[in-house]
């Protein structure tokens, strides 16, 4: 990918995303009476700024464009605050106010993904239909269930499911909650069944991004239709086309495009049989010898063709009214919030594995792979991200915004503020945490990048 759309897109996220959160604490500490010095999108030296306002507020698009604050009036020992302002300055406010500017940032992002999530909701984004494309037999599923390939889920524990997204987050919320899952379905032969997933049964530490194929084996029906014949390959040898449907490998019957993935991973590099259908419907068959590649480090075969384009059937796009839309905003909002503080226990806990945790890197990348995908697509990030913002800004860090509201709290339980050597030992025990965890972030980064 472009690298320079990649990095217009996480700064676009990050500028919109920064400025909400920057302007929920603006308007709440405005509401409140405290005087704004300076509104700044980004760090450094300035590209832009103007003042507005009877209070000549210094509005800031500064060069380094990977943050953002909102100025406030302090009263300073030494310092004398002007007649006019008295009363005015950000902790002379009383603990239970500066609590509110404190929450107001992270709520600001909430809020933003409300509305993201509903804009989605009504445009509606494209998935993969949720039918069953491949069960792998030595994992979860195929051992605890009766799911088969051409199920097609419709919902689980009563939550209807519209596409392959919506039923990965399902089946993860029940996971992350030590529930069973079930499922409600149609089998390839329109027959309405049932299905459980005794979820709870995974190991704790068995969530994360690939849970669907690497913990359950489960895979959506991706048809077995070739779009490329790589140039110099067996594929290519053997004669296979773009729009050639692969029926059988080896003598055995292909449904799904995983399906041919798996079979010719499993033969290696011997000589193997392969049936298909041409766009025309005519039946060929051939013998091909498969050549050999590396993959993580093991011997794989590779026969050198590609996946076709997904037709219009699988394609479902899920559209709703304004109301219901709100109402989808919110309830996404909630659950990937819930999901978000859930998984960070568990990292605290040790009973997930902290490669989970991405950085400015691995950010930047699916920021520019859903720009590329379309609006709805980048909305979705948008709203993700924005909950990610407010989730970790919640943190009891004191360089975070729950810092200050755990600053407030203790001020109100003592009964009196906090000695200034406390806060900045808080300070720098803070700095210090937040810098090893952009470290591992990074590190994180790192490792996706160099690995095969």
């Amino acid at each position: 990918m472009n690298i320079l759309i990649t990095l217009l897109a996480f700064i676009i996220a990050v500028s919109i995303l920064v400025t909400f959160h920057e302007a929920g604490h603006f308007f709440v500490a405005r509401a409140l009476g405290v005087r704004i010095l300076r509104f700044s999108v980004g760090f450094g030296p300035a590209l832009w700024q103007r003042r507005f306002g009877a209070d000549a507020i210094e509005f800031r698009l500064a060069a380094i464009p990977f943050g953002g604050y909102v100025k406030m009036l302090e009263a300073t020992p030494g310092e004398t605050v002007p007649d006019g302002d008295r009363g005015r300055a950000y902790n002379t406010l009383p603990p239970a106010r500066r609590m509110l500017i404190a929450i107001a940032g992270p709520g600001a992002n909430f809020v933003l993904a409300i509305f993201l999530y509903a804009a989605v909701g009504m445009l509606g984004i494209p998935g993969i239909a949720p039918i069953i494309g491949h069960v792998d037999p030595h994992h979860f599923a195929a051992q605890h269930s009766t799911l088969q390939a051409g199920d097609r889920i419709e919902s689980v524990n009563g939550v209807a499911v519209h596409d392959w997204e919506s039923l990965r987050q399902q089946l993860l919320a029940a996971a992350m909650n030590e529930q069973a899952a079930k499922l409600t379905l149609r089998n390839a032969q329109g027959q309405a069944e049932e299905t459980v997933l005794p979820l709870q049964r995974l190991p704790k530490d068995s969530v994360g991004p690939g849970f669907l194929g690497e913990v359950l084996g489960l895979g959506p029906y991706l048809p077995p239709v070739i779009g490329r014949v790589l140039p110099h390959t067996p594929a290519a040898t053997l004669g296979l086309q773009p729009g050639d449907r692969i029926l059988t490998i080896g003598g055995q019957p292909i449904y799904s495009w995983q399906d041919v993935v798996h079979a010719i991973e499993k033969q290696g590099v011997k000589q193997t049989s392969l049936r298909w259908q041409t766009p025309q419907g005519r039946l060929q068959e051939g013998q091909v010898q498969l050549q050999m590649i590396l993959s993580q480090g093991k011997p794989e075969g590779y026969l050198g063709v590609t996946l076709a384009p997904l037709p219009k059937s699988l394609i479902v796009v899920h559209r709703r009214g304004l109301l219901p839309a709100i109402g989808y905003g919110a309830q996404q909002s909630w659950s990937v919030a819930s999901l978000s503080v859930e998984m960070i226990w568990r990292m605290l806990q040790g009973s997930v594995s902290t490669r989970n945790i991405s950085g400015p890197v691995g950010i930047a990348e699916v920021a520019g792979q859903s720009f590329v995908a379309g609006v709805t697509p980048y909305l979705s990030f948008l709203a993700l991200l924005s909950i990610s913002l407010g989730v970790i800004n919640l943190f009891p860090l004191p360089v975070l915004d729950g810092g200050h509201v755990l600053f407030a709290l203790a001020e109100i339980l003592r009964g009196r503020p906090l000695p200034p050597e406390w806060m900045q030992k808080a300070q720098m025990i803070g700095i210090v945490l937040i810098l090893m965890l952009l470290f591992l972030a990074l590190y994180n980064d790192t490792v996706r990048m160099l690995k095969p």
